[in-house]
């Protein structure tokens, strides 16, 4: 009973992707984790999605994924965000119940056949040639696999910081694993860092005055996920319940420059790097000494629960200070804490001796997957997951691997950037980072990848089924609209102008049943009919530039659009052609565009196109 064809160690969102999609493509799988009970918990903030984030949850859930669903199941809050911009950068964040989101991890994992479960410690592992032969748990347990993913999360040598004082841990409450670390540098051969993140204190929601707050409602129609419209009603009760918008204060400022010396951070207790686009509190004043203030957001924890999470504010200052900090803020000067806020240190192994299946590239079945490849964050950790999972049940069928290009998806730009820059701090997807942002949407992500998917065998009877009933009535709409006028101009090419939508045709008979069409459909049919000749022009362009030759020392004075750390790496690497730029690490697709402009606007004396 202990031989395995892949055992996945980890019970976060890592190791719930990669358990799910071995299972689903037919392989018996064990999932190991240090408490069974805890599967599936947010240790941070109990949202999933949001920009970028939002955009490689849609991919997970056009491969048949959990992430997604369980969002879905436990929301109290649905929101699109970026309506008012185009819809590249428009996602959806869902507001969850932090708690039925566990449980629902627990039953959607439970109803995954060939899926079996282990609470335990990995303490170690015997090895055959360049192959793990089997794993040992904390009481002698020995298990054997002809796969194996590893998501640790921030559990592995993990340090809890409050103040000045340290604990061993890998989140609040839970201790950290120990033994690895020693063998992942030593027996496995593999470099290893230091990361920092954070989480804020959490607030008793009775001591709240919210009357002083802005209130944030979530959108109506409730906006999923998931494409199976049937399910929709089973996954929210409703009503949804909103956020709450406050800000930090000038004695915000002031009393954590009182105490900065008291600050894990600033005193030198913390090595870890954190991350640059989610900083902690103490980090913000630091760093913007000039700002007046800083968004808080209030978020609820829980339906049944009166506790809530005040993102914005993450910190690892002394708890006495974190109830200054609190108190200072419209709205939570009575406000209790009912858990400190803390900053947690682990190792992480250096992504860049990864293959783009995201295995180790000098061993032949271990795969790594999450926060142990140097991310932040629930998606980018199920992002991984997925892919690691699908990858290691294809190694046991003896079949090819996949990864998708960069070009395809958000979690392909993400893995692309892990394996071939490597990190040098928490990476954190945006859409600023994908230079196929056009094509790569939110809304087209089944269009985009759920054939794949159910080619490999992660996609259900069902949920492929959904798919091709979604693109038949793109199908038929489409025809219709090409064949029907208004003042003799046909409207699919007047659905191609900014100013028109489906909502504005509707005064015109459409098909049977397309006006029932649910809100995530007609965005996504807009989106596809709007952007196609955006598209056309931007990858005729891209085959063009490939191979443009880029002046010799254009990059010894500023550019426009480029910052100096940007500029510096460019004018380090020496790129000869614009393809050879697109690879120099820590250039993104932003910094490329703007380098684009500066090129075509004839300032360097070279014509760009």
């Amino acid at each position: 009973m202990n031989r395995w064809d892949v055992v996945v160690i980890g019970g976060g969102h890592a190791g719930i992707e990669a358990a799910s999609a071995a299972s689903r493509m037919g392989c018996r799988t064990l999932l190991v984790t240090l408490h069974l009970d805890l599967i599936g918990q947010m240790s941070c903030n109990p949202s999933v999605g949001g920009i970028g984030k939002g955009h490689i949850v849609s991919e997970i859930e056009a491969m048949d994924g959990a992430i997604s669903k369980l969002a879905d199941r436990s929301g109290l809050q649905f929101k699109l965000l970026n309506t008012r911009k185009g819809y590249a950068v428009q996602a959806l964040r869902v507001q969850c119940d932090r708690y039925r989101y566990r449980q629902e991890a627990r039953t959607y994992l439970e109803a995954q056949n060939n899926l079996h479960f282990r609470q335990g410690e990995v303490v170690a592992w015997t090895m055959d040639g360049k192959s793990l032969k089997s794993l040992r748990l904390h009481d002698g347990t020995e298990v054997f696999g002809r796969t194996f993913v590893l998501t640790t999360g921030t559990f592995l040598s993990g340090a809890l910081h409050i103040g000045l004082n340290q604990t061993e841990g890998g989140r609040g409450g839970e201790r950290s694993s120990r033994e690895l670390s020693p063998r992942f540098s030593g027996e496995l051969g593999l470099s290893l860092g230091r990361l920092k993140t954070g989480t804020p204190p959490r607030l008793s929601g009775r001591t709240i005055d919210f009357s002083r707050m802005e209130r944030q409602p979530g959108d109506e129609p409730v906006p999923f996920f998931s494409h199976d419209l049937s399910s929709h009603r089973l996954f929210f009760p409703g009503p949804q319940v909103p956020c709450h918008l406050t800000a930090t204060t000038a004695e915000t400022r002031s009393v954590i420059q009182s105490n900065l010396d008291r600050s894990p951070l600033y005193s030198g207790k913390i090595t870890g790097i954190g991350p640059r686009y989610c900083p902690s509190i103490e980090d913000k004043i630091v760093k913007f000494p000039d700002r007046e203030s800083h968004h808080v957001f209030i978020e609820p924890e829980g339906l049944l629960v009166d506790e809530y999470y005040p993102n914005g504010i993450s910190t690892s200052l002394p708890v006495d200070v974190q109830e200054q900090i609190v108190h200072s803020i419209p709205g939570l000067e009575q406000a209790m804490i009912t858990r400190p806020g803390y900053a947690v240190e682990y190792d992480f192994v250096f992504p860049d001796q990864l293959t783009h299946e995201l295995r180790v590239r000098h061993l032949d079945n271990l795969f790594l997957a999450g926060q142990i490849n140097g991310t932040t964050g629930y998606e980018e950790a199920a992002g991984q997951g997925l892919i690691a999972g699908l990858n290691a049940a294809l190694l046991v069928r003896e079949e090819e691997p996949w990864s998708p290009d960069r070009s395809l998806s958000y979690i392909g730009v993400m893995i692309d950037d892990l394996v071939t820059q490597g990190v040098d701090e928490p990476y954190r997807m945006f859409t600023s980072r994908a230079e196929n942002r056009l094509y790569i949407r939110h809304h087209n992500a089944d269009d985009r990848l759920t054939s794949i998917g159910r080619e490999l065998g992660a996609v259900s009877d069902t949920q492929w089924e959904w798919y091709e009933r979604k693109r038949e009535s793109f199908q038929r709409l489409r025809s219709y609209l090409k064949s029907a006028r208004q003042g003799g101009t046909p409207l699919l090419q007047l659905l191609k102008r900014p100013d028109v939508t489906l909502d504005s045709l509707e005064s015109l008979p459409l098909p049977e049943g397309l006006s029932e069409w649910p809100e995530p459909w007609r965005i996504g049919f807009e989106s596809e009919v709007k952007y196609e000749g955006y598209i056309r022009i931007s990858q005729d362009r891209d085959s063009r530039e490939e191979e443009f030759t880029i002046p010799v020392g254009i990059f010894e004075s500023p550019i426009p659009g480029l910052s100096k750390e940007v500029l510096s790496r460019l004018k380090k690497a020496s790129p000869r052609t614009f393809s050879e730029a697109r690879c120099v690490r820590g250039v993104t697709p932003g910094a490329l565009d703007s380098l684009r402009t500066h090129l075509k606007a004839g300032k360097t004396g070279t014509s760009f196109l």
